[in-house]
């Protein structure tokens, strides 16, 4: 595939971009390779798999593989971007170490590579498999996984601290359209401020997030500080500090999105915990970005966690400026995109 460090064309029959997608035939391959509750199986096909592309591969006029290629637009170094996020790479069980993965990937980053898109990224089943591709890590997360012991006495005083410290979580489901559009234009200019690159927000992405939630039971959050006049009791406005998405599972919330803007960590994390006990949840799962979670243990100081390695992101640069992109990336860029 590689020549000369240019990417090349190679023979591909019956490996085509399903415009027209079979989503009964595409919706049973996922299912065989991958382990999602039906709940997001079903959210995926219908909102997001319907506006993506499909490169697919067939046998016999059966299909046997299919790479998905959701559309994102990247701000990079504030530069607005078209890329692409590579998910639901699978090739059916019974047609498997036959290079048909190797060749629809081939097929795809060559095509993007034709049409000037300059990157992708992905998050790697097997990180080793990506990197004979081209692909490079740019980004790591850490799991933080604990159990929410004497619960009585942890809400008490999880409630004292975020009392004290003047802070309001609010459902992003219940807000306005508007609403929406002014928190994509905060998320955009904060994390603008701390990263390089990072997918650009705005309403009709965070309507995506909430959605992807919803068939987990959850929800995405703002967390804001009051700012109180001198004169009245009630806040007349608020400072955003952060936002975070969760789902539920029996007892357990998982946090997938936990994005602090600016040095706000502590106020966030206090009010993923605030809400946990809300929630009569016993356990909470964490995902954050691997270079802070040092911060964050300092955070939880005195609860006994475990961390675990979590989803990295690679990305795989097209064009001829590789070592300059990667430059960039490497530690210097926030994805938390689920699909």
């Amino acid at each position: 595939m590689e020549e000369s460090g240019k990417r090349t064309k190679e023979h591909t029959d019956g490996i085509v971009y399903s415009y027209e997608k079979d989503i009964e035939a595409l919706r049973r391959l996922w299912d065989e390779a991958f382990d999602d509750p039906e709940e997001y199986a079903e959210y995926y096909f219908n909102n997001i798999c319907i506006k993506n592309r499909v490169l697919s591969a067939y046998m016999d006029d059966k299909l046997v593989g299919m790479i998905h290629l959701n559309p994102y637009t990247v701000n990079f170094q504030g530069t607005e971007k078209k890329s692409y996020y590579v998910v639901g790479v699978a090739v059916a069980m019974d047609n498997r170490e036959k290079g048909i993965m190797k060749s629809m990937m081939n097929k795809v980053l060559y095509d993007l590579k034709d049409e000037d898109i300059e990157f992708v990224f992905l998050m790697p089943a097997l990180e080793a498999y990506y990197n004979n591709l081209g692909f490079k890590k740019i980004y790591n997360s850490k799991t933080m996984d604990f159990t929410i012991v004497e619960p009585e006495e942890f809400e008490r005083a999880v409630s004292d601290c975020y009392a004290s410290l003047m802070l309001c979580t609010e459902h992003m489901s219940q807000l306005a359209t508007e609403d929406k559009e002014s928190i994509a234009e905060i998320l955009n200019n904060k994390l603008g401020e701390k990263y390089a690159v990072y997918c650009k927000r705005d309403a009709e992405y965070i309507e995506e997030m909430l959605k992807e939630h919803s068939c987990q039971s959850g929800d995405v959050c703002i967390v804001s500080e009051h700012m109180m006049s001198d004169n009245e009791e009630a806040a007349e406005d608020r400072n955003m500090l952060g936002l975070f998405s969760y789902g539920l599972e029996d007892d357990t919330m998982y946090v997938e999105r936990f994005e602090p803007l600016g040095d706000n960590s502590m106020a966030l994390m206090i009010s993923v915990l605030k809400l946990a006990t809300e929630l009569t949840c016993s356990r909470c799962v964490i995902t954050v970005a691997q270079k802070d979670v040092d911060g964050y243990e300092h955070i939880l100081e005195g609860i006994e966690l475990d961390v675990t390695d979590g989803k990295g992101i690679m990305a795989c640069v097209l064009n001829s400026d590789e070592e300059k992109y990667m430059n960039v990336m490497v530690d210097n860029t926030f994805i938390d995109e689920i699909v």
